[in-house]
This record gives structure tokens, sequence and C-alpha cells, in this order.
């Protein structure tokens, strides 16, 4: 079973290449400052959902 953190990582290819930077300098920056895997995981899975909500509120608003 792959672990949370691989499934997120893999989560990024569909990001555009500013979002998939920021991931990943979140997740160094966590990694260096002794954040619990737990936790990392609960914020990236975060940052990811506050990505796609942003896209889907633009899309809503190229329609009209």
């Amino acid at each position: 079973m792959a672990n949370e953190l691989s499934n997120l990582e893999s989560a990024t290819k569909y990001l555009s290449p500013e979002d998939r930077e920021r991931f990943f300098k979140m997740k160094r920056d966590m990694e260096k400052s002794g954040t619990s895997r737990k936790n990392m995981e609960e914020r990236l899975r975060a940052f990811l959902w506050e990505v796609v909500e942003a896209d889907d509120d633009e899309d809503e608003y190229d329609t009209y």
C-alpha cells in the first residue's frame, strides 16, 4: 500500500508548474522544521484542495 505522502506527491502532476513548486517548497520547509509526517500530509492535502477549489471558482467565472 502506498503511503499518503506518495499519493499527494503523485497528485501534483495535475498542478500548474507554479503550484507544484509551492507544494514541494512547503514539503521541504516542513521536513526541515521537523513537522510530523501526519501533520505534513494534512497540510499538503489542504493545500491541494485549496488549489482545486480556486481552479473551480475560476472555471465558474469563465463560463459566463
